[in-house]
């Protein structure tokens, strides 16, 4: 199990964030100035409204997979979910890319489970327990930690879907059929849009010698308008396209069985606990300061 975390990738294939050296910390967007694009639209008569919160919690027992695709065209291939070693064309090497995230989630456990495919065809594993992202080391040389850098574990103590953070029912656009399915529409222009802490790094490093520059200027999205599709029925995401990343969410039901940690993680926890105990219990004896 390598660690991967999966939301610092997708910005990380930015050149600029290498040079950053980022860290990831949480996915809480930064604000932006109010969105003046379009009105928000109102419901007509017999027709559902979206129910607060908007964009709805996944179940205490969930499963689902996060199709990732930088082509938005609904018929074109895109490298990035082609099977490994298929031909790029061109002999020109194809940068790597996360083609799928697939989530199990626990609430009973407070765990969850990602494995992340990536456009090589190679696969990352990752666990969060109970808040702790764990990871292995290379060679399989044992776990450790994931601290500051991570933000997947922050992401998901925060919401399921922290991506969606944007959402608010001044961006809803109606109600709409995607794929078959009714389902509420939000949208908002790409450089009105509140940024993630990530992309807010890379604009404050712009603004630097550019006061005026935009978002659109700097990340070069492929659309200029950032929308979200949820199932009008569950209020759960159908597809997010951001403009730089389409993400289409395919849910599926889960097992009976409780989601657990393989037995090395699990002792793995438990010695460290132990060990953090024993480090903050204070000497027999001792004063309280």
């Amino acid at each position: 199990m390598k660690h991967a975390t999966p939301h610092s990738r997708l910005l990380a294939t930015l050149p600029l964030l290498l040079l950053l050296g980022t860290s990831s910390a949480s996915a809480q967007e930064t604000p932006a100035e109010p969105s003046a694009a379009k009105p928000a639209a109102t419901a007509k008569a017999g027709q559902p409204v979206p129910r607060m919160p908007l964009v709805a919690a996944a179940p205490a027992r969930a499963e689902w997979t996060v199709h990732m695709t930088s082509d938005f065209s609904d018929s074109g291939s895109n490298p990035a979910m082609m099977p490994p070693g298929a031909p790029t064309g061109g002999g020109v090497t194809q940068q790597r890319t996360v083609s799928s995230i697939q989530y199990s989630k626990d609430a009973a456990t407070k765990s969850y489970f990602l494995r992340t495919r990536w456009s090589d065809g190679d696969t990352d594993e990752e666990w969060i327990v109970m808040g702790c992202h764990v990871a292995e080391r290379a060679g399989h040389r044992g776990f450790y930690i994931v601290g500051g850098e991570s933000s997947t574990a922050a992401d998901l103590s925060q919401a399921d879907f922290s991506e969606l953070a944007w959402v608010d029912m001044s961006l809803y656009r109606g109600l709409k059929t995607h794929k078959g399915k009714p389902a509420f529409v939000f949208s908002v222009p790409f450089d009105k849009k509140r940024l993630s802490r990530d992309q807010a790094r890379v604009m404050a490093f712009y603004q630097l010698s550019d006061k005026s520059i935009t978002p659109s200027k700097v990340f070069k999205p492929k659309a200029s308008e950032v929308i979200v599709y949820l199932d009008a029925a569950t209020q759960l995401p159908i597809e997010y396209n951001d403009g730089l990343i389409r993400r289409r969410y395919q849910f599926t039901q889960p097992t009976d069985d409780r989601l657990t940690p393989p037995a090395k993680i699990v002792e793995f926890l438990r010695v460290r606990n132990e060990a953090l105990r024993v480090r903050l219990t204070p000497p027999a004896g001792s004063k309280p300061e």
